[in-house]
């Protein structure tokens, strides 16, 4: 291929980018930016890392880690999910586990995007959750009590 098509290609590549992304779609943009990608003037506190501990009896913890993003709530890569859900689990859960990349031991391969933090709790637990008590910081503090405090 010649330089100056290669250089034409890159153009279409680039407008429809802009295209794409002027109709409100992000597919070509990370879930999560990365810190050296947010270095922008305006000051904003950087959302806390969360994370939804469950206790499955004596040998195995499920640990999930998100964040809050402008899109909604981001599960991970590398957060583990329940294996088994219960009759009672949302559908929305069921569709968005079938549609996960996961590994053999229900360990996420890729960030997943998640409306809110009930839908993503949801998809980690397997059954129906209230992700703003689920979801907690460092400090052990849930979702609804960081809003709070802000």
């Amino acid at each position: 291929m010649t330089e100056e098509k290669e250089s034409e290609l890159e153009e279409y590549i680039d407008y429809a980018k802009i295209v794409i992304g002027a109709l409100g779609y992000r597919i070509f943009e990370p879930i999560i930016e990365s810190p050296e990608e947010t270095t922008t003037v305006v000051s904003s506190t950087p959302e806390p890392l969360l994370s939804l501990i469950l206790n499955q009896g004596k040998k195995e913890k499920i640990i999930a880690h998100g964040k809050q993003t402008n899109e909604g709530f981001v599960i991970l890569k590398g957060s583990k999910i329940k294996s088994s859900t219960v009759k009672s689990v949302p559908t929305k859960a069921l569709k968005d586990r079938k549609r996960a990349n996961l590994d053999d031991n229900f360990v996420l391969l890729e960030d997943m995007l998640f409306n809110s933090p009930s839908s993503a709790a949801s998809f980690v637990t397997g059954y129906a959750i209230n992700g703003k008590d689920a979801w907690k910081d460092e400090q052990g503090r849930s979702l609804n009590e960081i809003e709070k405090l802000e």
